[in-house]
């Protein structure tokens, strides 16, 4: 019977071995992630404070195109569209949890599309509802082509589906750890804009002073092809960085929960092991005791 059980401690003490060389690998590669995907989302809020001046700048000078041109999207009248964004694989504690819960109570008592981002937040709505569209494999893609991808499809969705609005639950990261955001991308005007660029921020030290500047500078360029050209193009890449950053920030979210999971379990494992390695020297040193009693005998 000791020897059963020293064989199946050994087996225990092999697995948490194998256990922990697993999740330092996942906390590892979910840090490096991390580490890429933060860095992106601050030159990309420096790219989006930077068109800003310029379009600010360009408006300052030909004040009347705010008037002639349709640079700002408008909603029509229909339902609203909820965009949750969620994991694929989970392995990160509460994320997936916290941000269904949020959406839960967004989406009482309104009518509404809903659409999910991510393999869990697909599996865990549409038990509950009919989903207008889903993106899987969330974890795997590119952000820069998926942000073009969501923005293209908005627009034919919006036109078909008569959107009126358009909100994404997705989380944020913070100091500690994440928060989940209700985010309205659409309609965008020139008003709501410069919220929604505060809104979109990290909420970590980094980002705090980090802000447009009042002015830019004087400049005589000449601005080709035309100024209300200039002005739309600036106006769509702002949406297209926003929405890029929206993405970037969920994925930055995830790794940054994941590694802090994956230590935390991989500690737990140590922990577990330890007491395993203990029990197993007390049974192996009360073996050879009696197997020495037995020789005396």
């Amino acid at each position: 019977m000791k020897s059963k059980n020293l064989i199946k401690i050994r087996k225990q003490i092999k697995f948490l071995t194998n256990f922990q060389k697993t999740t330092k690998s996942i906390s590892l590669i979910s840090s490096i992630k991390f580490q890429k995907a933060y860095k992106k989302i601050t030159r990309i809020m420096k790219n989006i404070f930077y068109l800003l001046e310029i379009f600010r700048e360009i408006l300052r000078r030909h004040p009347r195109l705010i008037s002639n041109l349709e640079i700002i999207k408008k909603g029509l009248e229909g339902k609203i569209l909820i965009v949750v964004i969620a994991s694929d694989k989970g392995l990160a504690g509460v994320f997936d949890q916290l941000i269904f819960k949020e959406a839960e109570n967004f989406l009482k008592d309104k009518d509404f599309y809903l659409g999910t981002i991510g393999l869990k937040a697909e599996k865990y709505f549409k038990k509950k509802y009919q989903l207008l569209f889903s993106f899987s494999k969330f974890e795997n893609i590119l952000p820069e082509s998926f942000a073009r991808e969501l923005l293209s499809f908005f627009d034919l969705i919006i036109k078909e589906n008569k959107i009126k609005e358009i909100y994404l639950i997705r989380p944020n990261l913070t100091s500690t750890g994440f928060q989940v955001e209700v985010v309205k991308v659409f309609p965008l005007t020139l008003e709501n804009l410069k919220d929604l660029i505060e809104k979109i921020k990290v909420k970590t030290k980094e980002f705090e002073f980090l802000k447009p500047k009042e002015s830019l500078r004087e400049f005589k360029y000449i601005l080709e092809p035309s100024p209300q050209i200039l002005i739309q193009t600036i106006f769509n890449q702002i949406s297209y960085l926003i929405i890029y950053a929206l993405i970037l920030q969920s994925q930055a979210s995830l790794e940054f929960m994941r590694t802090l999971t994956m230590k935390k379990a991989s500690e737990n494992a140590e922990k577990i092991k330890e007491r395993e390695i203990l029990d197993y020297n007390k049974l192996r040193q009360q073996k050879i005791t009696e197997e020495l009693l037995d020789l005396r005998r």
